[in-house]
């Protein structure tokens, strides 16, 4: 949060909280659902009505924002006084008693809502407060002092959880008795049915009001003790104090019994959710063991197969070394003699090996076996000092043949041929690419041509052009 972008203000923040809630809805959730829509009716009515805006709400509590200090107390006030009349007329099963905790300090405002230690403090203050009871801070003490005839419990320094400093505390033990303007006629008690919830509101409002001293007046100049509004005012104290000190025990029985029951539930929540990620983590561990388990067998089928597949090359590449070497051992047929010649004796240059050189082409060509396609392929060679030397493709290159010897005065040569293997389909057996061969070439070369055989493996014929 951007400092320059954060407002704050002084406010009084009223909190209110509802007792025994997760009880009542445990036993019966509609007609707890309905007590609390009627007491926060009320509650929200009164709020409204001393100028304070609700922030927020969740559930049973409301969390509320008053412009005085005052205004804050007298309506945290009203909201314990209506709501113990709507609590007498409901079963004691069904009746919800509020807590009220009321600070006076600094706020963050974000939006509409209120953060900050001035709301923390108002929060804390509540729990201190008993069952229909109010709490304040010395702070707020300290506004209404002189300002409204109530009585004050003076606690002493609390130390508030998640707070760094300790708070003086005061209870609000109840307001002294009010008086008022005698009215010229006694006015007639009616029932309030719970369908007029709205004035029902208005009229606690204002008696409260009557009783908080907005309404008092001097009894010295408008009423005497003896006067029968007052006598009704004193047997109603006297009533809602006798209620009060009963809801009280009672209320202190039911919040222990609710402690009790929230720790046993938050365990079994505990409890529960510990067994779901060990359940989780036991099955994620399953799978992970079973992806494990099938890698490892596919990576050992998948090794088999190139063992296999290897071992098979293997035997191949030496079964077909071992068939060069054998014929490789086999005597060379002498080339076939030179047929006589009834002219002169040949010249020096005639029987010199250097009129072979220069550029030859060489033709390869080999016909289609059973297990093998034919193929016929031109390179070129070069004859210097008679020896003859030419490369197809480049050297260590899949389809690579280098053919070398030295050609005789003659015109007879053995010529060595070595190479890989090109595509398997122009090998016999099918013979992968890229494997090494050789193999002799029985040639006559003849002025500007040549013939040549080869010796060892399939039968294929070369034929030299000189350009």
């Amino acid at each position: 949060m951007d400092p320059l972008s954060v407002k704050r203000r002084l406010t009084c923040i009223l909190a209110a909280d509802a007792v025994g809630y997760s009880r009542q809805m445990s036993q019966d959730e509609e007609g707890t659902v309905r007590v609390l829509s009627a007491h926060r009716s009320v509650i929200d009515g009164i709020i409204v009505f001393h100028g304070g805006r609700v922030v927020s709400t969740a559930g049973d509590s409301v969390l509320a924002e008053f412009a005085s200090a005052v205004e804050a107390v007298r309506s945290a006030v009203e909201i314990q006084e209506a709501l113990k009349t709507r609590n007498d007329s409901l079963p004691e099963a069904s009746r919800m008693r509020f807590r009220v905790g009321v600070n006076l300090g600094d706020v963050v405002v974000k939006d509409q809502d209120l953060l900050g230690d001035g709301v923390n403090v108002a929060a804390r203050l509540e729990t201190l407060a008993e069952p229909g009871g109010i709490c304040i801070s010395s702070s707020v003490y300290d506004q209404i002092t002189g300002k409204l005839d109530l009585g004050f419990q003076d606690i002493g320094e609390q130390a508030l959880k998640n707070i760094s400093r300790p708070i003086r505390v005061f209870r609000v033990s109840g307001t002294a008795i009010p008086e008022r303007h005698a009215p010229p006629t006694r006015p007639k008690r009616r029932q309030v049915s719970w369908g007029l919830g709205a004035v029902g509101v208005a009229a606690l409002a204002a008696v409260v009001a009557w009783q908080s001293g907005w309404l008092q007046s001097s009894s010295k100049d408008h009423a005497s003790p003896t006067s029968a509004p007052n006598v009704e005012v004193e047997r109603i104290r006297a009533e809602a104090e006798a209620i009060k000190r009963q809801a009280e025990a009672e209320l202190a029985k039911v919040r222990i019994d609710a402690d009790a029951s929230r720790a046993t539930r938050e365990k079994a929540d505990s409890d529960a959710a510990a067994a779901r990620i060990r359940a989780q983590a036991e099955a994620d561990a399953a799978r992970i063991r079973s992806e494990a388990v099938a890698a490892a067998a596919r990576a050992k089928a998948d090794s088999d197969v190139q063992l296999a597949k290897s071992a098979q090359a293997t035997r191949k590449a030496e079964a077909k070394t071992t068939e060069a070497a054998a014929v490789a051992a086999a005597p060379v047929p002498a080339p076939a003699p030179l047929p006589e010649k009834t002219a002169a004796a040949p010249s020096a240059a005639s029987t010199s090996p250097n009129r072979f050189d220069g550029t030859w082409i060489i033709t390869n060509t080999c016909p289609a076996i059973a297990d093998a396609q034919g193929f016929s392929y031109d390179f070129v060679a070069q004859v210097k000092d008679g020896y003859l030397r030419g490369d197809r493709r480049a050297e260590g290159s899949p389809g690579w043949l280098r053919i070398e010897g030295q050609i005789q005065a003659d015109g007879s040569a053995r010529l060595d041929a070595r190479g890989l293997t090109d595509d398997p389909k122009f090998s016999p057996q099918g013979v992968a690419k890229g494997l090494p061969f050789s193999y002799h070439i029985a040639a006559r070369f003849e002025g500007s041509t040549g013939t040549g055989k080869r010796l060892e493996l399939r039968p294929c014929d070369t034929h030299y052009k000189k350009q």
